[in-house]
């Protein structure tokens, strides 16, 4: 496990500039990483680690997100994204690599994978799946309710345990660390968040968006996929996530015993997973 911080990278992308982490390694396998709705390039930071010595990991921050631009005509479609992570591969020169989304992050990849199957050399979807269920709607509820800003970390912490069943778990000190990433503190002394509120209000006012076409994709993806599936999550239920591995043509699933929406793939279930999944590396 590499204990040095990644390197902060920005390239520019259709009109924007992407932010993304660069974990170092760089000649061996390129593994990607895309985060949820509301997260950042930070929320891989442990798993980056683990497998820092074994590839070069890139864990970006979609548009609008982290320390990547806000979208300048709110430019926030499913389409915007994928197109997104096809610059940032192509400008890295990624001919075939390792990808890795999760939540939200998980349909980019997926939409990515139907526009190029034959530049991904493994997939693995993390607790989503085609069809929206009763935690988007959850989380769709949410983004209608968020503070603005928050008078320190500790309150920003406590308002994101109240809506994020994995959040609250995590030790005080690791949500002080998550939270530290997601804001930025201004002026009046308060800490507002990093992200655009175009996103939000998009999503409240569309509702949830369910995909079905990837219904018809997923056969096509003629590379091993793992799908992570939390057992208590109430965004990808075991009917959808039997249904997706069976699409698969090298379809697989890891089971997280009660973890909900998503595992953070730091929990010892996961991380067994993609050992296995992961080995052996690919040859550059």
């Amino acid at each position: 496990m590499a204990d040095l911080p990644p390197e902060s990278v920005s390239l520019t992308v259709n009109g924007l500039r992407l932010h993304h982490l660069d974990w170092g390694n760089k000649d061996a396998p390129p593994f990607v990483f895309v985060h949820g709705l509301g997260g950042n390039a930070h929320a891989f930071d442990g798993v980056a680690r683990r497998f820092s010595d074994r590839y070069h990991v890139i864990s970006v921050d979609v548009r609008g997100r982290g320390d990547s631009d806000w979208s300048k005509d709110g430019a926030y479609q499913m389409s915007d994204y994928a197109n997104d992570l096809a610059g940032i591969v192509d400008a890295l020169g990624y001919k075939k690599f390792t990808l890795s989304g999760t939540s939200m992050g998980g349909r980019i990849a997926m939409h990515y994978a139907a526009m190029h199957p034959d530049r991904i050399e493994r997939m693995i979807i993390v607790d989503i799946g085609p069809e929206s269920e009763a935690g988007s709607e959850r989380i769709t509820r949410n983004q209608a309710n968020v503070p603005e800003s928050f008078a320190s970390l500790e309150e920003a912490a406590a308002y994101r345990a109240s809506t994020n069943p994995v959040f609250s778990t995590l030790s005080t000190a690791d949500q002080l660390q998550r939270m530290q990433f997601d804001l930025r503190q201004k002026d009046d002394g308060r800490y507002y968040w990093k992200h655009d509120p175009e996103w939000q209000r998009q999503r409240v006012a569309g509702g949830t968006q369910s995909y079905t076409h990837l219904w018809q994709e997923l056969p096509k993806f003629n590379f091993p996929t793992l799908l992570v599936w939390g057992s208590a999550s109430d965004v990808l239920s075991k009917q959808q996530a039997d249904r997706i591995v069976a699409a698969l043509p090298q379809g697989e699933i890891v089971h997280v015993t009660g973890v909900g929406h998503a595992p953070t793939l730091n929990e010892p279930e996961a991380v067994a997973g993609l050992e296995r999944f992961l080995a052996p590396v690919p040859v550059v």
